[in-house]
């Protein structure tokens, strides 16, 4: 009988602690899920740290870390980094579980920018030197906002800022121009061509240009000639005339005026002569010296540049210097064959000289 009420007495006691242990024991609690992130609003590709470490378990502990990041992506662990390759709006989730197979989520949203495409057009790809280039930055395009600036590098150490811009190269070769446009998030974006520069093309011509000397006069005795020296110094003459004229104040009766008889004689500074005798009043002689030069093309950087080049290859120096001019009068008519009394014993005259010389005329072409 005491046998087996020390066996009742055993049962009861295991009975009564299972029962206790049942009565005080807690339901366990899930995690709680929490993590930050570097930035909510980046660039695509940029680079995105994600953050779990103050997820907590309040009965137990965090024993798995899972992030899906919301394009296809997932990854585990408490502290993670992913990019994105394009730009949108993604929804990160967090999902914690802890030693007992509780768990929690937690979701961020991330605003990923697109970044702009830079596009640049120009006026010429081969452009002369010095002459102005126009370029544009007009179909650049930002698939989720706006081009809110864009900079110019023109490949020569000139930068300028504009949608619409002009530049002039002062160097010929080749330049590499870089456009970089910033979207309203401040993401940047490059493209870039290469632009020749050349030689501008010049056309050399000549063209006539007058010129003359004071007008020289005198008057001259009757069988008389009067030395005059005429000094030329405009390079280039192509021609050059003297031309003498008079007027008889004494007219012949029956032939009447101009009836005195002049003769010119012109020596040019290469010994040249010329003369020529007449009553008409007047009298020309002209000196053909030499012909302009043809005209020609030439590439140079500037039209003084193309001058420069030429420089005085094409300058003579003929009928540079002294002529020697003699008028000389024989008969000077007039009255003295009526009344046997010479009236007209000599006139006045003027003589005029003039040239033509050619200058180079530079044109670009």
């Amino acid at each position: 009988m005491r046998r087996a009420l020390l066996v009742l007495a055993v049962v009861l006691l295991v009975a009564g602690t299972l029962l206790a242990g049942c009565l005080t024991k807690t339901e366990n609690r899930p995690p709680t899920a929490v993590f930050s992130a570097s930035s909510n609003a980046v660039n695509a590709g940029q680079q995105v740290i994600f953050d779990a470490g103050n997820s907590t378990d309040r009965d137990g502990k965090i024993i798995r870390y899972n992030w899906d990041f919301g394009d296809s992506a997932q990854d585990m662990g408490v502290s993670v980094i992913h990019g994105y390759a394009s730009g949108g709006n993604y929804t990160v989730t967090l999902t914690v579980t802890d030693n007992e197979g509780k768990k929690d989520r937690a979701n961020m949203t991330v605003h990923v920018n697109e970044y702009p495409k830079a596009r640049l057009d120009c006026s010429a790809r081969e452009a002369k030197v010095l002459a102005p280039v126009a370029f544009s930055a007009q179909n650049s395009s930002d698939p989720d906002g706006r081009v809110v600036s864009c900079l110019w590098d023109f490949g020569d150490g000139i930068n300028t800022t504009g949608m619409h811009v002009s530049h002039a190269f002062s160097d010929i070769g080749t330049f590499t121009v870089n456009l970089t446009v910033t979207d309203d998030f401040g993401a940047r974006s490059s493209n870039s061509m290469e632009v020749t520069v050349v030689l501008r093309n010049f056309t050399v011509s000549w063209s006539q240009v007058p010129g003359s000397i004071p007008q020289i006069s005198d008057h001259s005795q009757e069988n008389t000639t009067v030395n005059k020296t005429v000094s030329l110094g405009a390079p280039n003459m192509t021609v050059v005339s003297f031309r003498m004229t008079w007027r008889d104040d004494i007219p012949h009766w029956i032939l009447g005026a101009f009836n005195d008889d002049f003769g010119l004689n012109v020596v040019d500074p290469d010994n040249n002569t010329q003369s020529l005798k007449d009553l008409a009043g007047n009298i020309t002689l002209n000196f053909s010296l030499a012909d302009a030069p043809s005209p020609f093309t030439l590439s140079a950087r500037t039209e003084a540049d193309a001058r420069a080049l030429v420089g005085d290859k094409y300058a003579k120096d003929i009928g540079v210097g002294d002529w020697l001019v003699s008028v000389v009068l024989g008969e000077a008519g007039g009255a003295q064959e009526i009344t046997g009394t010479d009236l007209d014993t000599g006139n006045n005259w003027k003589l005029d000289v003039s040239y033509f010389q050619y200058e180079m005329v530079v044109t670009e072409s």
